[in-house]
């Protein structure tokens, strides 16, 4: 564990607050699937980025102008049962030292020890809404308890998510590359094993087996592997049809290495040959993504690529008769093309400032991600937009053409001081390139 990469995110992190203040922040805690079984721990990515403690029922105090108290670890004191079946055993001089923390403390201390820590009128950093045990807590220490001071209390998720939206090479080496290329290489078994006759979870099974064999710890988020009219629901994860000669399977999944996600997309045709209408529809998406693709650089806003793909579509579903007005698009594209990738899947860092677009920075790490979808209920919905019935007449021959081809093409993109650099770039998605791999 690389404890001078934490200690060198909660000082950038310190220079942003003020220097007086005390920051509290809570890590996740079990949840709990029955009984005495709970759901696989994930820690909470604020609390992780910060301390790189991955256990739960934590908390993180920083005090960054008291070196006694800079940086406090209180953790959850284990049960004798705990410790007979879990190993939670606990030693916290050996925690300080591995977290690179001036002080640990058990949990069931706070009450004592917290008082300490915050002394005067000092503003106070803590994410209300998330944590109602610590919540109530605050509550009882901080503001029923006005008489002992007067707390100014702020949230420190937007400081620390403005940190968390640039990456850098220390990111990558810490688990980010790592994530993209283990996604890609159990893409790339996903799309090998694909044939007619075979189920949707069974080509999961062949990409998940790859992510936990080359040592991902989890995956970033539920593998969609959505065949025939399935790949029209965005976020389809039933994956219990079986595949059918001459549909279309769309996978979509992200291995999650130390914390850090990837998240790719591959649309291939089950029986190793996409139709001409597929073919059509495929290389539009892909068009569109090139596009976006080639404008993605410092300086452009997420809006700017959103609009340069926008066009490509509008034209292309014109042309191929699904629209008669551009206006009505968004009924075969449905979703954002763009969003944010780094310790969460949809990471943080939002897209505006002041209701102004944040132009890319070098760093910044996303997707890209078009696509095209026609779904059974593209009449239905272009009806209720106003579509007039000459015009519906006319569209409904070209759905029942292209009816249930859903295509989505993702890759994961950083912005460089020239431009950007595709982090997913060996993954074939030309129509060429997919038909070769699924001859192999």
């Amino acid at each position: 564990m690389d404890t001078d990469l934490f200690a060198q995110r909660r000082e950038a992190f310190f220079r942003k607050i003020d220097r007086d203040a005390v920051v509290i922040l809570p890590g996740n805690s079990l949840v709990w699937r029955n009984l005495d079984t709970p759901y696989p721990f994930r820690q909470q990515s604020d609390f992780y980025y910060l301390t790189g403690y991955d256990a739960p029922d934590a908390v993180a105090v920083f005090v960054p102008n008291n070196k006694r108290y800079r940086f406090v670890l209180f953790v959850h004191r284990p049960t004798e049962r705990e410790i007979l079946y879990d190993g939670r055993a606990v030693d916290t001089k050996a925690l300080q030292q591995q977290y690179g923390a001036t002080a640990v403390y058990f949990t069931d201390q706070m009450g004592k020890v917290l008082p300490r820590m915050v002394k005067w009128d000092r503003p106070i950093y803590y994410p209300f809404g998330h944590h109602p045990k610590w919540d109530e807590f605050i509550v009882n220490q901080f503001i029923t308890k006005r008489s002992g001071g007067q707390w100014p209390i702020m949230d420190p998720l937007p400081i620390i998510h403005e940190l968390r939206r640039i990456k850098t090479a220390a990111d990558f080496s810490a688990g980010l590359q790592e994530a993209i290329a283990i996604t890609g290489e159990g893409l790339l078994a996903g799309i090998r094993a694909v044939q007619p006759g075979k189920w949707e979870y069974q080509i999961q099974a062949e990409i998940e087996y790859v992510f936990r064999q080359r040592g991902a710890q989890r995956e970033a988020f539920q593998s969609i592997i959505a065949s025939g009219p399935n790949a029209g629901i965005l976020h389809y994860v039933r994956n219990n049809r079986q595949l059918q000669a001459g549909d279309l399977v769309l996978m979509d999944c992200g291995a999650e290495v130390n914390y850090y996600c990837g998240d790719l997309t591959r649309t291939v045709p089950v029986s190793g040959r996409f139709t001409p209408e597929q073919r059509q529809i495929y290389e539009l998406v892909l068009r569109a993504q090139q596009t976006g693709i080639a404008h993605m650089k410092p300086g452009v806003t997420r809006k700017a690529v959103t609009e340069a793909i926008d066009n490509v579509l509008q034209e292309g579903l014109k042309e191929l008769g699904l629209i008669e007005r551009e206006a009505d698009f968004k009924i075969f594209t449905i979703h954002g093309y763009i969003h944010w990738l780094g310790m969460d899947v949809h990471d943080v860092g939002g897209y505006t400032r002041r209701g102004v677009d944040i132009p890319f920075q070098p760093g910044m790490v996303m997707t890209i991600e078009p696509g095209v979808y026609v779904r059974e209920d593209a009449l239905q919905r272009l009806r209720k937009k106003g579509v007039p019935a000459e015009q519906l007449e006319r569209i409904a021959k070209k759905i029942k053409k292209y009816l249930n081809i859903g295509v989505r093409i993702e890759d994961n993109i950083v912005i460089t001081e020239d431009g950007n650099r595709n982090l997913s770039a060996e993954i074939p998605k030309t129509v060429e390139d997919i038909e070769s791999l699924m001859r192999t």
